[in-house]
């Protein structure tokens, strides 16, 4: 009788430990985090502030931009999910004679699909597809030319359960001229540490912004990587590459806090807007 209760137990019990769920333990990209989407299919709010520092050698002869900014999503089915990743609002604090100003960012949505799902082995793959509207202030850098399609793919793969490698790419086609058309690849590596306070995820990331074809706004070569498109006309060909160092803190399932540090490997012509940039998020999950 003993013997057909241990049986019935681990019978049980088997369940629980083969179908552990190994993606709930991931966590969100945390560079280039307009671009680089999370491939899970996740409903939440989350709130960013961004710092960037600018080089002294750009045409504003340095200063910062700060972004305050809200990104949506949403669960509409098991594979498909709706997703607004850019919004916000922007302060332009140029050095030198230009003035500082203050305004809206575009907006940029669209829809996420999961293509391949495994919960059990921790993998995932998605395609995504949004379209930027030009609907922020000049004044800051937004609201020029007529928009952009992004095409997008992202995936994460869970090497061990506390290791798990996020990578995606994804093309930015402007639908006018004076625009630059950019693809932009991006990965990312983070550990799970638990502690008696919650989950820690230190985690390292790279990104690479190619310019596949300048546009024609402004007579520069430095292009404004993944927040802004200047239409630099003498960019075409440029290589912006940019690493990322941070560590994001769960207390709870529903809950993701996140500081991240990002730097350009070359500050050469081409790659001299970014001097640093520090994002701080909190993530809220439904």
């Amino acid at each position: 009788m003993r013997n057909y209760l241990l049986a019935a137990l681990a019978v049980t019990l088997l369940p629980t430990v083969v179908l552990a769920d190994r993606l709930d333990d991931m966590v969100s990209p945390a560079i280039h985090v307009v671009n680089f989407e999370d491939p899970r299919t996740i409903t939440e709010a989350r709130f960013l502030y961004v710092n960037h520092q600018i080089q002294n050698e750009f045409v504003t002869t340095g200063g910062d931009v700060e972004v305050y900014a809200l990104q949506l999503r949403a669960k509409l089915t098991d594979r498909l999910s709706f997703i607004a990743t850019k919004d916000g609002i922007v302060n332009f604090n140029p050095s030198g004679v230009l003035p500082k100003k203050t305004g809206l960012a575009d907006v940029e949505a669209g829809f996420k699909y999961v293509l391949h799902e495994d919960r059990v082995a921790g993998e995932v793959f998605s395609a995504q597809l949004r379209y930027l509207f030009p609907v922020g202030d000049e004044d800051v850098l937004q609201g020029e030319g007529n928009g952009m399609l992004h095409p997008s793919v992202s995936g994460a793969y869970a090497i061990t359960d506390e290791l798990t490698v996020t990578s995606g790419t994804g093309l930015r086609i402007p639908m006018d001229s004076e625009s630059s058309f950019f693809w932009d690849v991006d990965a990312q590596i983070d550990y799970r540490i638990d502690t008696c306070y919650g989950k820690w995820y230190p985690l390292v990331g790279a990104s690479l912004i190619h310019v596949v074809d300048a546009g024609n706004r402004l007579p520069i070569a430095d292009e404004g990587q993944d927040f802004f498109n200047f239409g630099a006309s003498d960019s075409t060909g440029e290589n912006m590459v940019l690493g990322a160092a941070g560590l994001k803190f769960r207390p709870i399932d529903s809950i993701d806090i996140g500081a991240t540090y990002q730097f350009p490997f070359d500050k050469q012509t081409g790659n001299r807007v970014l001097d640093y940039r520090w994002m701080f998020d909190v993530s809220f999950r439904f």
